[in-house]
């Protein structure tokens, strides 16, 4: 699958199920799989709703993360260097 295609497939999904959403799309073990990232469990509730299991011949995948220290800046911890 070539770039064009990702991206026409992810603005597509942003269209059909909502642009709040950070969609990718992976090569995971059950074939090409569109990851959605929901960023909270609420979200991540409503989007799983709403997409199918297998969408334009992509299998689906919705993650959110739990930790809030995700994306800081600081993560480094010199114990366990």
């Amino acid at each position: 699958m070539n770039d064009l295609v990702r991206n026409t497939l992810r603005l597509k999904a942003a269209v059909e199920f909502g642009s709040e959403y950070t969609y990718t799309i992976v090569n995971g073990g059950l074939g090409p799989t569109l990851r959605v990232n929901a960023e909270t469990r609420e979200k991540a509730t409503i989007i799983r709703k709403l997409l199918p299991t297998e969408w334009e011949g992509l299998y689906t995948l919705v993650i959110y993360y739990t930790d809030d220290s995700y994306g800081d800046e600081n993560l480094y911890d010199p114990a366990l260097a």
